[in-house]
């Protein structure tokens, strides 16, 4: 048992032999403190995943990937959106293995974009000196010769070199109760086939009565604008596409007809329209100005060959021939990213690595909430994403991007569109996650008591050399 004894390293020595001192109980307080504070921090740093990084070749032989957007097309009715990918070159279309798209319609004016504007513009010297508010049968009757009374309002625009002027879109509207107008261009195949079907309901309807729905007899009229001699004004009240058909009322407004492109639709939409309004007198007339009814909202997933190319959201129709200058492929990209597995990295973020990935996942998303608009006709956005996959604990791969924008030309012949290129890095950068082990917990702690007892023990031994120096030296020591 002696021997035992003697291998005793903390050996106590009796209360009767101690002094406790004041500056000694500070001391003692203080390491409690110090010793608390470092554990606690010690623990947290204990609990927190660390991120360690490498770059290295690609190596990951994805044979597809998805893309998930969400774009708003702040000018660019959904009817006319399309989506499309196609090869870096652009010569070819790439097949879209699956996809999720939705198209939503906006409201224009409800968005900071609020479409095409003009100033008021007072009409001197018109040759259209006519009584607005007179009796329908002195604002739209025949001469004696048969003609029309006002023949300047009643003709179809088709060319600036006719016997007509036609300077006066607004006194063309204001003549009639209601105006069936077909915008129609030359070069447009679609309006040359449409063209025999609307000339013959102009004539059907010029030999109707019409009466609105308190049976008022009114002046309706079918007409139709040529875009391509006309331009700007088919440019100044918004036509992006052709034929474009509007039925305007005497203030302006105007509804779109939708329907098909046949005689009997025509003639019955003319005709329960009319049925179904009221005759607006001269001081019930008010100025319309906005053009743009609506934008759209596109967004959902595209799953894609993973090879560089780029997909756009073009504007294109197969029953109409969009005006390359009246169309606006200004937008806001809400999000836009590339990914793998959205469920198991939504997983793996939420595990295991929420802390260490907060400085891959802002690049992941770029663009976020990103407005790219054109003040210019024949203009339109393009961006470049440099796409960089990134590889979490060899389990799960998402894709960092870089983007450059641009606002680019477009050939006056060709119709815009917003263009996202992507091309992927050669280089993959793995992010391996992990804890600190229990044991360097376990010494990180023991060296935290063992340091806090030798330095306050320091601390100490010089305070008590100090203070004894000090009463020698004032003769307070024998």
């Amino acid at each position: 048992m002696n021997f035992v004894l003697k291998l005793d390293a903390f050996r106590k020595i009796p209360t009767e032999l101690t002094n406790p001192t004041l500056h000694g109980a500070y001391l003692t307080i203080l390491a409690y403190t110090i010793m608390a504070l470092l554990f606690f921090m010690e623990f947290h740093a204990y609990l927190t995943t660390s991120a360690t990084k490498t770059v290295e070749l690609d190596s990951h032989y994805a044979q597809s990937i998805w893309i998930d957007f969400d774009v708003v097309m702040h000018e660019l009715p959904c009817k006319y959106t399309k989506v499309v990918v196609r090869d870096i070159v652009g010569h070819q279309e790439l097949d879209i293995l699956d996809q999720r798209i939705t198209k939503e319609r906006t409201d224009v004016r409800s968005g900071s974009f609020k479409g095409v504007h003009r100033e008021e513009v007072s009409e001197t010297g018109s040759s259209n000196n006519y009584n607005k508010n007179a009796p329908l049968g002195e604002r739209h009757s025949h001469n004696q010769q048969g003609g029309w009374e006002h023949p300047e309002l009643e003709a179809d625009w088709i060319s600036t070199s006719d016997e007509f002027k036609h300077t006066d879109f607004d006194a063309v509207v204001k003549y009639h109760d209601f105006t069936f107008i077909n915008f129609y261009a030359e070069w447009c195949i679609h309006c040359r086939r449409f063209a025999p079907t609307w000339i013959e309901a102009e004539k059907k309807t010029d030999e109707q009565t019409l009466r609105d729905k308190n049976g008022n007899e009114v002046v309706a009229k079918l007409l139709r604008i040529n875009c391509v001699s006309f331009q700007d004004l088919c440019a100044r009240i918004g036509i992006r596409a052709y034929p474009t058909v509007r039925m305007y009322k005497r203030d302006g407004t105007f509804a779109i007809y939708h329907g098909e492109r046949k005689l009997d639709p025509i003639l019955e939409f003319f005709t329960q329209f009319v049925a179904s309004e009221a005759v607006q007198s001269e001081s019930e007339v008010v100025t319309h100005h906005s053009t743009l009814e609506e934008g759209c909202r596109v967004h959902g997933e595209l799953k894609v060959r993973r090879v560089p190319g780029y997909f756009l959201l073009e504007a294109d129709s197969t029953l109409d021939s969009l005006e390359p200058s009246m169309t606006n492929v200004s937008h806001r990209v809400n999000h836009l990213w590339f990914l793998d597995d959205r469920e198991a990295l939504r997983n793996y973020m939420k595990n295991t690595a929420k802390h260490v990935t907060k400085d891959v996942l802002s690049n992941v998303q770029p663009m976020k909430q990103q407005e790219f608009a054109v003040l210019r006709a024949h203009q339109a956005p393009q961006h470049y994403l440099n796409v960089i996959p990134t590889i979490f604990d060899d389990k799960i791969i998402v894709y960092q991007s870089t983007v450059q924008s641009i606002t680019a030309d477009v050939a006056v012949s060709d119709v815009p569109q917003a263009r996202f290129s992507y091309r992927f890095s050669p280089m993959t950068i793995k992010v391996s996650t992990a804890g600190r082990p229990f044991y360097d917990f376990l010494t990180s702690v023991f060296a935290i008591v063992g340091g806090t007892y030798t330095f306050v023990s320091l601390v100490d031994r010089f305070w008590d050399t100090m203070s004894s120096k000090y009463k020698k030296g004032v003769g307070k020591l024998g």
